[in-house]
């Protein structure tokens, strides 16, 4: 890979990322992903404006999914009543092992760092109306996250 960029993970938007591929393995967890955006501030940006980066591999070192949690949600009527509430839902484990299978098309919509390792936000689209769908909090150990890239894409436009 032509750039790579290690625990820079302040240095990336993820507004329109898509996953290509999630998986699990002995040496970590690895994504492919579409449409990552490399911030100007970034160490490996040589265009010093926000720009996407081609498709990336995201590489935990070491890392292991721990667990997963489904976002719960509020929702209320015109006059701001509450209609109905969906609790969080931490998936079993079985559950969690088979999450990254499902997670093709899905968007990454944040990744960060905690005390524990990596929280990942992955959220789908609604198969039936193609707007907003579930939307998960992946939790991850790891060592490190490097982010590998062939090329820069275009400009992010404002």
């Amino acid at each position: 890979m032509a750039y790579k960029s290690v625990d820079e993970l302040e240095h990336f938007r993820f507004d329109d990322c898509q996953i290509d591929t999630f998986a699990v393995t002995e040496n970590g967890v690895e994504l492919m992903v579409e449409a990552l955006i490399v911030r100007a501030d970034n160490s490996q940006n040589t265009n010093y404006t926000e720009s996407y980066a081609g498709t990336t591999k995201i590489r935990i070192t070491d890392g292991k999914l721990i667990r997963c949690v489904r976002d719960g949600y509020k929702y209320y009527d015109a006059n701001d009543v509450l209609q109905s509430e969906v609790p969080d839902y931490e998936l079993s484990v079985a559950e969690t092992t088979d999450f990254p299978k499902t997670c093709e098309g899905a968007y990454l919509f944040e990744m960060k760092r905690d005390a524990d390792g990596y929280v990942l936000g992955i959220e789908f689209v609604d198969p039936e109306d193609q707007t907003v769908g579930d939307s998960y909090q992946v939790y991850v150990t790891g060592t490190q996250v490097a982010m590998l890239w062939e090329q820069y894409m275009n400009r992010v436009q404002s």
